[in-house]
């Protein structure tokens, strides 16, 4: 392949992966407690190069470039504004590190998503039936027939017993891989929050923290340089034909 096709190509690729990382964010800026995910682009060096048969700083054709290459995606873990939804199990955490605990199966994640109610069975799930867990963990249950209260650090009161949300915060929001659903899996320990450093708001939801505006501008910037790099290539594959075509003739 022509090399200067094959740069053109990859910022095809790098723009196309762009575009899905956006869509996606945009597809979620309803998604309560959704974080966005960022795409990083980082420029390659010269195939050449990368295989060793050059150094780079030498000087020569190879200290061009080789383009642009996909790094891993990052989620930015901003927090979102609250939003009152008058649901006295939904909650907001009102820091960035913390998270509450799901389980699903025999695994547990952690999410921002606070939008929470009392199945048939008395089992506190989120939207997707995964069960919230308490401090001591175990899923959290009351009895559905009875009154019970709701408080803002995540206490729920009912008879003469009380149980806790649990809060957890990892070392490290970079330990913290997407599982889908707006859940996170945690890839090393993390550590409960203990109850006087909770900060929870409850009746209220973290919205996404997609920046609708910065998401769309951003879309749009990525699909002209899509377009753009395909343009190029055509021109390119046209420019490479008349010229096979001229020298055919002679």
């Amino acid at each position: 392949m022509p090399y200067g096709i094959y740069l053109s190509a990859s910022g095809a690729h790098v723009q196309n992966h762009r575009l899905e990382v956006l869509s996606n964010n945009l597809a979620n800026i309803n998604t309560p407690g959704f974080k966005p995910s960022m795409a990083i682009v980082q420029a390659r060096h010269n195939k050449a190069i990368e295989d060793g048969e050059v150094s780079a700083g030498s000087g020569t054709i190879a200290d061009i470039g080789g383009g642009a290459k996909i790094q891993p995606t990052q989620t930015v873990f901003d927090r979102g504004p609250l939003e009152a939804t008058g649901n006295k199990t939904d909650f907001a955490i009102n820091d960035e590190n913390s998270f509450f605990v799901v389980k699903r199966g025999e695994d547990q994640y952690l999410t921002r998503a606070g939008g929470f109610v009392f199945n048939s069975n008395g089992i506190l799930t989120n939207t997707n039936g995964d069960e919230v867990m308490s401090v001591d963990g175990n899923p959290i249950q009351i009895d559905p027939t009875q009154r019970f209260e709701v408080h803002n650090d995540g206490t729920i009161q009912q008879g003469g017993g009380s149980i806790s949300l649990m809060l957890a915060r990892p070392e490290s929001l970079g330990d913290l891989a997407r599982s889908g659903d707006n859940l996170f899996k945690p890839l090393a320990e993390v550590q409960q929050v203990p109850l006087r450093e909770r900060s929870l708001v409850s009746g209220h939801l973290e919205k996404s923290a997609v920046n609708p505006t910065t998401a769309m501008m951003e879309l749009i910037e990525a699909t002209r340089a899509y377009e753009s790099n395909l343009r190029l290539i055509q021109h390119q594959d046209q420019a490479y034909g008349n010229l096979i075509g001229r020298m055919l003739k002679e």
